[in-house]
């Protein structure tokens, strides 16, 4: 029963390290409605961003009893998704 809890907050957490991933992107990785996806199929997710995911998800479930404010540590991976940042983004002023 444990397993099984621990495979839907798994799955939980691997959607969330995607978007998040989107998110540091400023694009979808798999195109559904964004033309600057970085790919159209999930078969063609490149492996570096497979593997931050995998990392993120990774963090995610072993700091998941980790109580708020003690998450300052950098994650040394985050640079696997470097080549797919878009930079120039428009900034709307405030």
């Amino acid at each position: 029963m444990e397993h099984d809890a621990d495979d839907v907050l798994i799955s939980s957490y691997g959607l969330a390290a995607t978007e998040f991933a989107e998110q540091v992107c400023d694009r979808e990785i798999v195109k559904d409605t964004d033309p600057r996806a970085v790919c159209t199929s999930i078969d063609d997710v490149p492996d570096s961003i497979k593997t931050w995911i995998k990392l993120y998800v990774t963090d995610l479930y072993e700091r998941r009893s980790i109580t708020e404010g003690q998450d300052s540590q950098i994650r040394h991976y985050d640079h696997l998704l470097d080549r797919f940042i878009i930079y120039d983004r428009v900034l709307e002023h405030v």
